[in-house]
């Protein structure tokens, strides 16, 4: 009688977790030793960012006030992943970098915010109602970073997942009256809208919001004075040991010879 029991319960735990969506993805982390030490301070970002220093360049430092590790022009967009705050300079670990695999920390202050969905949420929250989810007749649609702003990639429904008529209970109305409905979390895909209206229509993006200057920028300063870079750090200490080994030698053959 427990046997049956136990079998039952295994069953439907296990279909439990076959028909129950996953909301989330692992939230991913990088093997620093300045993040592992101080994640617990840490918050979480994951948004994408244009690097917008004072003088055309931003400084990608080992840690926060750390050694120079590379430098990257104006216009190089990335993903923060993470943030951590000290002496008054909010860090973000850079990563993801477009045509780049330089990763590292970087003062926020250097970078302006890509436009994206958190951002038009919170501009206009007032203007976007949640309701029963909308029934819509597509199984296929355009995801967009925000309604009228950059298309991205496309999406298929996954009925087995969830149907597109359950999906969308976070709905926009546009200025043409189109409706757009959010997608917080769907496959993998993160933070999306739809245009429900016309969902494969690609050419909707006529309402892309600019990169802003940065703050470092809007004050016409650096935000932190970059320092020696790490390579000519690690040169600098290969030549104090050649430098100390041959004093040593010398030292040694002079003792001898007397």
């Amino acid at each position: 009688m427990k046997h049956k029991l136990l079998t039952l319960l295994l069953a439907l735990l296990t279909i439990s977790a076959l028909t129950v969506p996953t909301s989330a993805d692992v939230i991913w982390e990088p093997q620093d030793s300045f993040y592992e030490k101080h994640q617990e301070k840490c918050d979480y970002v994951n948004r994408r960012y244009e690097l917008a220093g004072y003088d055309g360049k931003v400084t990608v430092f080992t840690a926060p006030g750390g050694s120079n590790k590379a430098t990257l022009d104006n216009g190089t967009r990335g993903t923060i992943q993470f943030t951590w705050k000290g002496n008054g300079i909010l860090w973000g670990y850079l990563c993801w970098v477009n045509d780049s695999n330089v990763e590292g920390w970087v003062p926020m202050d250097d970078l302006s915010l890509i436009y994206d969905s958190r951002q038009f949420m919170e501009d206009h929250a007032g203007e976007i109602t949640e309701m029963s989810p909308v029934p819509v007749d597509f199984h296929e649609a355009v995801l967009y970073n925000y309604p009228n702003g950059t298309a991205e990639t496309t999406l298929e429904e996954a009925p087995d997942y969830m149907p597109f008529s359950e999906t969308f209970t976070q709905i926009y109305s546009d200025k043409n009256g189109l409706r757009w409905g959010y997608i917080g979390y769907y496959m993998g895909m993160r933070e999306y809208w739809v245009c429900l209206d016309d969902p494969m229509n690609e050419a909707l993006n006529t309402g892309i919001v600019p990169v802003s200057p940065s703050t470092a920028q809007i004050q016409g300063r650096a935000t932190v004075t970059a320092g020696p870079p790490v390579m000519l750090i690690a040169a600098g200490l290969v030549a104090a040991v050649v430098v100390i080994t041959a004093l040593l030698i010398l030292k040694q053959k002079k003792h001898s010879e007397s």
